[in-house]
């Protein structure tokens, strides 16, 4: 394997890479439902989509460390990585938004929708990535 591919795949590299797009998908998604959320819900509502979103990129961020740790290792490693990440993500999604619900923002649904929506939507990005990465790595290391 080459410096530069090595390099490619250190763990905090990979991490600013998937950090990245994750931040990407965020205001892309958040963006397009913009409007109709203001058209539906009217304009306090953007402040629980802002909040909801917050909360799956956090989540998502802190999901992803136990999943790019894992790139280094074996198959195995890889999956439980992978999993572990997924827990991680879920149990910090459930603690932030239920927080967040006790305080009584202003719109709860929105909130809740746009947590939800958010947390699938950077779920299947980081999957993605990961899976790629990982395509990747064992593309390179034959």
């Amino acid at each position: 394997m080459t410096d530069q591919r090595q390099a490619d795949l250190r763990p905090w590299s990979v991490f600013g890479r998937l950090a990245g797009l994750s931040c990407a998908a965020v205001l892309t998604a958040g963006a397009i439902a913009s409007y109709p959320v203001r058209t539906l819900a009217g304009s306090g509502a953007l402040v629980a989509l802002v909040l909801g979103a917050g909360i799956a990129l956090v989540a998502a961020l802190l999901g992803l460390v136990p999943m790019v740790l894992s790139l280094r290792h074996g198959p195995r490693s890889r999956v439980q990585g992978l999993l572990g990440g997924m827990v991680l993500r879920f149990l910090v999604t459930i603690a932030l938004l239920l927080t967040l619900l006790a305080l009584r923002p202003a719109d709860r649904v929105t909130l809740a929708v746009s947590t939800v929506a958010g947390y699938i939507l950077l779920l299947a990005v980081d999957t993605g990535g990961v899976a790629w990465l990982s395509r990747r790595q064992m593309r390179t290391s034959s």
